[in-house]
């Protein structure tokens, strides 16, 4: 039996439209901080379709987040229970195993106890599998042990090996031929030749395949498109993900959920990582803000908001349909030691 926690603001919704059921869209943002969006006061960071919901919307400014970092913050947000309750929620690596037990009632459950379709697009970052994560097979327990009927995610984060999509359990355009393996540290050792699979370089090694911004030790292993990650992977080239796609990416997979459930009521989390390290937006928002790739990073962020907005009133569904927007936890500027230009005096997590 799975254990029913009491999760407040439904019981406010259920106040709030008792006469029918609203779709509810999470618009989830990694590490935005409070100043980073105009209607908070950004001057710097053009940020209009998160401003006119705030205009249209209730703007809250007494709100906090569970923790101060990624997974803690996340696994509070689905199971409504402190992260300190459970042990070792802390920071998820790519080779995490599932943090929420299947059995634990979700807020994902909620919804679809009472006939939503539930999804979860982008950024994951809670564990996947019960054992050693095979990513060449089906990868099982995920979020559809935790009540989501979908999901699109990046594994863990956007500096984490692997740098790859898994739909429903499956990485996406993975091809067998060339299977992937994930290893963590170590960058002095490159993962053994007679292990298969396209090999990649690794940025402590071979620092001049990095062709973006260098980073510090801990993002010194293999590099793909140009970054060093986290961690050391070799396979999965027609898998891998463009850093400068994943906002178009993600959107057009929420799009496509959007459109299927458009005759039936849905909850959906659009996780972004916009923000994360390494910052690397699509070259239509570079240069978009007065604050580097960061700021730049959020235009981005502002733009898939508004592609879901704009989604939802093409379909008709703007009146039925509440819109969240919030953030994992607060501003995280250097995280780790990217150096790309971001102007700041230092930081930690908030």
């Amino acid at each position: 039996m799975k254990i029913h926690l009491v999760f407040l603001s439904l019981l406010l919704l259920s106040q709030l439209f008792a006469a029918a059921k609203p779709n509810v869209i999470i618009i989830y943002g990694d590490d935005v901080g409070y100043g980073d969006v105009g209607c908070y006061g950004a001057k710097k960071i053009p940020t209009p379709y998160i401003d006119k919901l705030a205009a249209e919307g209730l703007r809250f400014t007494d709100t906090h987040c569970a923790s101060s970092t990624c997974t803690p913050s996340r696994y509070s947000l689905l199971t409504g229970e402190l992260p300190y309750r459970k042990p070792n929620t802390r920071i998820a690596h790519a080779l995490t195993n599932l943090i929420i037990a299947p059995e634990q009632f979700t807020l994902a459950d909620v919804f679809k106890n009472d006939g939503y379709q539930t999804a979860v697009i982008g950024k994951w970052h809670l564990g996947l599998d019960d054992e050693t994560i095979d990513w060449n097979a089906r990868i099982e327990p995920g979020p559809e042990a935790l009540g989501f009927d979908h999901h699109f995610i990046i594994p863990a984060t956007n500096d984490r090996l692997p740098t790859v999509y898994v739909r429903n359990g499956q990485v996406v355009n993975l091809d067998l031929r060339d299977p992937i393996t994930v290893v963590r540290g170590r960058y002095k050792s490159p993962i053994p030749g007679t292990v298969p699979g396209t090999r990649y370089p690794i940025a402590l090694l071979q620092p001049k395949a990095v062709t973006t911004y260098p980073g510090d030790h801990a993002h010194s292993g293999s590099v793909i498109n140009g970054i060093g990650r986290i961690g050391k992977m070799q396979g999965g080239k027609s898998a891998l993900f463009k850093d400068e796609d994943i906002a178009d990416d993600l959107v057009n997979e929420a799009s496509r959920f959007i459109r299927a459930q458009q005759d039936r009521p849905f909850f959906l989390i659009f996780s972004a990582s916009d923000i994360h390290a390494p910052r690397w937006p699509h070259s239509r928002f570079r240069g978009k803000s007065q604050h580097g790739l960061r700021g730049d990073a959020m235009v981005s962020f502002d733009w898939c908001t508004g592609a879901i907005v704009n989604l939802l009133g093409e379909l008709g569904l703007s009146e039925k349909t509440m819109i969240i927007i919030t953030s994992d936890n607060g501003p995280v500027y250097v995280d780790g030691g990217y150096l790309d230009g971001c102007e700041t005096k230092g930081s930690s997590g908030t």
